[in-house]
C-alpha cells in the first residue's frame, strides 16, 4: 500500500481514500511526513505563475531540487521565494464550496467520509516544474492511445460503449472476463473511461473510474487535465464516482481555485 501511495509524484490522489487514510495517520517516510503539514503560506512560481497559497491547502509540497523518495536531503532547506519553481502538491477540499482542511472539524469531516460513497471530498495533486510532462497540452493525447490500441491481454481492449455520457465518450472493456464469462465491462478489475476532446480532436479531459476492490470498499474516479495556457501544470482530481455527473463543475473548480492562488 505504501508503495501505491508514493508511486509518481501524485498519482495516489486518484487512488481509493482507503489509502488516503494511511497518510493521515503518519504511515509515511520521514522526508514526506515533513511535507504534509505547513506552518505558513507556501510561496513559488506554479508553471509560470507566482502563487501565495494558504497553508490548510497545500499538503505535501516539493519544489524542484527537492530529494526524491527514499532519499536524503543534502544540505539546509533552501530559502523558498516566488521564483522557486514548485514541483507537486496536493490539496483535499469539500465539493462544491472547496473548503479546504482549516480546522480540525473540517479534518474530521474528511475522515469520516473515507468510506461514504457519496463521499463530498476530492483531492486535487497537482504536477509541475521538473514534474511537468514533457508533452504538455498533447500528454493526454499519449496517455489515452490505449484505449483505441489492440492488447494481447483482454483486461486491456476498450470500445466505445456511449458517445455522450454526461458530454463524454465512455469506453469500457469488451469482450467477456475469461475466468467468470460475465460481461468484461462489469468485471471487479476493469476500468472504466472517459474522454473529453476539444474543436481539433484533442483529449482535452481524460477520466477513469475504478470499482471497489472488494464488495463493502469504495470505488473512485480520476479527472486529469492540463491547465495551459494559464499555467504550465498537470491536474489529478480524485473523487468518488457518485460525484461523475459533476465532472465538469469539478474540473472548473479545481482550475479556479488553482489560479486564485496567483499573487501580483
Amino acid at each position: 500500500v505504501l508503495l501505491l501511495l508514493i508511486g509518481g509524484a501524485w498519482g495516489y490522489w486518484a487512488l481509493n481514500y482507503q489509502i488516503d487514510q494511511q497518510a493521515m495517520y503518519g504511515f509515511q517516510p520521514p522526508e514526506m511526513a515533513m511535507a504534509r503539514y505547513m506552518h505558513e503560506d507556501v510561496i513559488g512560481d506554479l508553471g509560470g505563475l507566482k502563487v501565495r497559497i494558504p497553508r490548510h491547502y497545500a499538503e505535501y509540497v516539493e519544489y524542484d531540487g527537492d530529494p526524491g523518495f527514499g532519499k536524503e536531503r543534502q544540505g539546509p532547506v533552501p530559502e523558498r521565494t516566488f521564483d522557486s519553481r514548485l514541483r507537486s502538491f496536493g490539496i483535499s477540499v469539500r465539493f462544491p464550496d472547496m473548503k479546504g482542511l482549516e480546522n480540525e472539524e473540517l479534518e474530521k469531516e474528511l475522515r469520516d467520509n473515507s468510506l461514504n460513497p457519496s463521499n463530498p471530498w476530492i483531492r486535487i495533486g497537482i504536477n509541475s516544474g521538473e514534474d511537468y510532462p514533457g508533452l504538455g497540452v498533447n500528454s493526454l493525447n499519449a496517455q489515452t492511445e490505449h484505449l483505441w490500441k489492440e492488447n494481447d491481454f483482454w483486461l486491456y481492449n476498450y470500445e466505445l460503449f456511449r458517445e455522450n455520457i454526461y458530454g463524454l465518450e465512455m469506453y469500457v472493456v469488451r469482450g467477456f472476463d475469461p475466468k467468470t464469462g460475465q460481461l468484461a465491462r462489469e468485471s471487479r478489475n476493469t476500468k472504466d473511461f472517459y474522454v473529453q476532446r476539444d474543436k481539433s480532436g484533442h483529449v482535452y479531459t481524460y477520466i477513469e473510474c475504478g470499482r471497489p476492490a472488494v464488495p463493502e470498499g469504495v470505488g473512485s474516479c480520476s479527472l486529469k487535465f492540463i491547465l495551459e495556457p494559464k499555467a504550465k501544470v498537470k491536474v489529478e482530481v480524485g473523487f468518488s464516482p457518485a460525484l461523475l455527473p459533476h465532472w465538469r463543475e469539478i474540473r472548473q473548480s479545481a482550475a479556479d481555485l488553482l489560479l486564485s492562488f496567483e499573487i501580483e
